[in-house]
């Protein structure tokens, strides 16, 4: 088969493209099945970085302390300590833009703060804790504010 200087061309343009579709065809088919609830929004942030461990809790009232594996509570607390500390290592919320900080000012009253400890930092990470009638204010380690809306004895013990 003679192709003329005008079909090689063309074969080599069809070539061309057809690896690169070769190429992008997975991404494609991987970004079309993804579910979207798993994508996270931007406005949605963790408290603690995404790999980090905790060693050790400080509340205002109990201090939560590995020790063999298992966790204990000072003073103890009603229920597993456990649970507790995997609600620290889990709280995400909502981003509060600067706007909104400037407006919910006057209303911050004291606040506490709380001393997670990482096992792969030598300081700890001090999250200060807002109170407000619908929903909790928490400054992350990256220093964003985030609301949540939990109950007291989600984060705090009795």
């Amino acid at each position: 088969m003679k192709l003329s200087r005008r079909g090689w061309n063309n074969v080599i343009i069809i070539s061309v493209v057809l690896f690169i579709a070769a190429i992008q065809f997975p991404e494609l088919i991987r970004a079309r099945f993804e579910p979207e609830a798993t994508q996270a929004s931007p406005e949605v942030q963790a408290l603690l970085p995404e790999q980090a461990v905790i060693s050790r809790l400080v509340l205002h009232q109990h201090v939560f302390t590995a020790e063999d594996g298992r966790w204990t509570a000072k003073p103890l607390v009603e229920g597993a300590p456990q649970t507790i500390v995997e609600h620290w290592q889990s709280i995400t919320g909502t981003l509060v833009d600067d706007g909104t900080m400037a407006q919910l000012k006057p209303q911050l009253n004291a606040p506490e703060t709380v001393e997670v400890w990482l096992h792969s930092a030598d300081e700890p990470v001090r999250v200060t804790v807002y109170q407000l009638p619908q929903f909790w204010l928490l400054k992350n380690w990256q220093g964003n504010w985030l609301a949540i809306s939990v109950d007291e004895s989600y984060l705090f013990p009795h």
